[in-house]
């Protein structure tokens, strides 16, 4: 492992659930963008075994540039199953912890995984704070929602063509909501209010049906860093 993991069969137990699922990690130092309210403090990835995976490959990257970093990715995904066949329809989350904030080396990895899909992959989705920089097309084989830091975003991410997803401090029920400032409708983390794993709800992988019917993905503050998540969510909603 340098500043990239292909995990098969995660045993991440917020993406488990009745079916298997693979993940893919990289560096957060290298590969997030500055404009990550959480990047420094506060993001999840940064804390627990994930943590403790991250901090191992930004060791490993070094100062690679994101577009290393994105080959890195894209090797460790066609070196997946020996670069042999994927078990039909397995679901992938790419990069749990980390990002592609470059138009090339999202295009690198766009390119590994439209290959990966040909060798029998089905559904792989992710989120991204480079929706300002990357347009959703250079996507295309992955459904992908932006990481929105606030209200006023919304609407320019969705000009960009994505689903945007959005962090707040805690849901009132597990019903969808509006947020003041916005028309978008957000469908609150199956995983968090009904303890579903991701493999089975698969909601996150809809982004087209989540983009044409104005709905978003909402997250509450959680992890053993949430209250400064909270804290800095007082500043930015």
């Amino acid at each position: 492992m340098r500043g990239a993991l292909y995990v098969v069969n995660s045993g991440n137990t917020k993406l488990m659930g009745s079916q298997k699922i693979d993940a893919t990690y990289v560096s957060i130092k290298n590969t997030c963008p500055n404009s990550c309210a959480f990047k420094n403090e506060g993001c999840y990835a940064l804390s627990s075994f994930v943590g403790m995976i991250n901090a191992r490959m930004q060791r490993r990257a070094k100062s690679n540039s994101p577009l290393e970093m994105a080959r890195q990715e894209a090797k460790v995904i066609d070196a997946a199953y020996n670069g042999g066949p994927v078990p039909f329809g397995r679901m992938l989350r790419l990069h749990v912890a980390g990002d592609s904030r470059t138009i090339k080396g999202t295009r690198v990895i766009n390119a590994a995984i439209g290959r990966w899909k040909a060798r029998g992959g089905g559904q792989v989705y992710s989120y991204t704070h480079a929706w300002k920089h990357v347009p959703r097309s250079t996507w295309s084989n992955v459904g992908i929602l932006a990481s929105v830091d606030n209200v006023k975003d919304i609407a320019l991410a969705r000009e960009r063509g994505y689903a945007p997803a959005l962090v707040v401090p805690e849901f009132a029920s597990a019903k969808a909501f509006n947020l003041s400032g916005t028309d978008t409708k957000f469908i609150p983390c199956p995983a968090q209010t009904r303890d579903v794993g991701c493999s089975d709800c698969q909601l996150c992988m809809r982004t087209d049906y989540l983009y044409s019917s104005n709905r978003g993905i909402a997250f509450a503050a959680h992890g053993i860093n949430k209250l400064k998540v909270k804290r800095r969510l007082n500043v930015i909603l």
